[in-house]
């Protein structure tokens, strides 16, 4: 997701960044901050500060994913790569916003 960030602040000089919702909470958070950070140029740490990880342990989640969160959801802002095929239909969108 923060490659696409950085690619298409390269394309255009103004964004309207928006989400969505109903996610993970700790997804959410980690995931905007990364964000946050790439659209203000700064750098993104990958191991978070102890205040950060305070924060992010105080989140509570009612769903069945939210019981044991693993323990990289609270250090990191990062998940490791998921190497494997993109969809069809994911290349298409991302050609569509490069244009």
């Amino acid at each position: 997701i923060w490659d696409m960030v950085r690619a298409v602040m390269d394309v255009e000089c103004r964004l309207l960044v928006l989400g969505g919702g109903g996610y993970n909470p700790w997804a959410v958070a980690r995931c905007w901050t990364g964000i946050w950070g790439q659209l203000s140029g700064r750098e993104v740490p990958l191991d978070l500060p102890p205040a950060a990880e305070d924060i992010l342990r105080e989140l509570t989640w009612r769903h069945s994913r939210g019981r044991h969160p693993p323990d990289h959801w609270f250090t990191t802002l990062a998940d490791e790569p998921r190497r494997g095929p993109v969809r069809d239909e994911i290349k298409a969108a991302t050609a569509a916003v490069l244009v």
